[in-house]
């Protein structure tokens, strides 16, 4: 999922809570740093024990089933060697953006969230690989 996903799965997940004001009431956290989940240019993620409490509070599994719509069931090939080629190369990406952003000794908000969306990608990759490898694909 991307930002923007996020963002809405939490925007749904506080209005079947009632609002910013209900659902800062039923969690650990408060109507600013709910807000600026549900915002697409937010600079967090909705934590997964916020989620818990506030799908416990208003009884439906909003935000986690949008989480677990948006997994595919499996790797989209059974091809190992190119799965951990595009492993090999989106944390190539990674790299290569945290080498950038950190040319000028300043990591900027915009910055770290690109690398958070390269990161999230590389780490499904990845993910992608240890499914093939567990299910003992062979090369």
């Amino acid at each position: 999922m991307n930002r923007r996903a996020h963002a809405l799965a939490a925007r749904r997940l506080i209005a079947a809570c009632g609002g910013l004001v209900e659902a800062a009431a039923a969690c650990r956290v408060g109507k600013s740093q709910l807000a600026d989940y549900q915002a697409a240019d937010g600079v967090g993620f909705m934590p997964a024990d916020v989620m818990a409490d506030l799908e416990a509070y208003c009884g439906t599994p909003t935000y986690s089933r949008m989480l677990v719509e948006a997994r595919p069931a499996g790797p989209e090939t059974q091809d190992l060697a190119r799965e951990a080629c595009d492993a090999a190369e989106a944390a190539g990406r990674l790299q290569r953006g945290a080498r950038l952003a950190s040319d000028d000794g300043d990591l900027t908000e915009r910055e770290r969230r690109e690398l958070v969306e390269i990161y999230a990608e590389a780490l499904d990759q990845l993910r992608q690989v240890g499914a093939l490898l567990s299910q003992g694909v062979t090369p």
